[in-house]
């Protein structure tokens, strides 16, 4: 009985150290080891003036992790604006201005957005004040080491206009998860040892004799 036990305790380590290594594995080969997962080449096509991903609410992050965050926007010939700001003061620069929210991205190279409508044309976004970090150009880069709050990403010409098409690139970058990833596949990879050592073990002993048997 103990026999049939232990491998019922192996093979159940074997399934969890199985399980737990591929899931360590897809993290550590997704963020590797800085933490950074990758934004591919994605269209984004508004209607509006302004795109935005109101989605940015940054939490509390332990003392040692940190959250950054690069956007690009692909080459073209109207100057662009990036920039990031509080979600309350967000909407209100851009209340009643046609927009479009990034809802979703889909897959890589696709995004879903979901247009609101309005009639207001907005002030030239540089003018606004409570920006915490933004970038202009043909080509802006915005680099942000996010800070814990509710803040919405917006995309628009610098001097505001629609339709908007842009290409956005970039990653988001959480520190912990590097170590993270090696940890779960170190604690994986013990689990699949101690699963493989029992069974072994209880495999190669002879079979417990019957009930009665001398």
């Amino acid at each position: 009985m103990r026999r049939r036990w232990r491998i019922v305790i192996g093979v159940a380590l074997l399934l969890v150290g199985l399980f737990a290594t591929i899931s360590g594995l897809a993290i550590v080969l997704l963020v590797g080891v800085d933490g950074s997962v990758g934004i591919s080449p994605t269209r984004v096509v508004g209607t509006g003036s302004a795109i935005t991903l109101p989605q940015l609410d940054v939490p509390d992050l332990p003392r040692r992790a940190s959250l950054v965050l690069d956007v690009s926007l692909a080459d073209g010939e109207t100057p662009m604006f990036i920039g990031v700001g509080p979600s309350i003061a967000v909407d209100t620069y851009l209340r009643d201005v046609p927009i479009d929210v990034i809802e979703q991205i889909d897959r890589p190279g696709s995004a879903r957005t979901t247009p609101v409508e309005g009639t207001a044309s907005p002030a030239p976004p540089e003018t606004q004040s409570f920006w915490v970090v933004s970038a202009r150009g043909r080509a802006p880069h915005l680099h942000w080491d996010a800070l814990p709050g509710d803040w919405t990403l917006v995309i628009m010409a610098a001097e505001p206009r629609a339709p908007l098409d842009v290409t956005v690139t970039g990653s988001v970058t959480i520190s912990a998860l590097g170590p993270i990833g090696f940890v779960v596949l170190a604690a994986a990879l013990a689990l699949l040892a101690g699963g493989v050592w029992i069974t072994a073990r209880a495999a190669a002993r002879d079979p417990e004799p019957p009930p009665g048997a001398s």
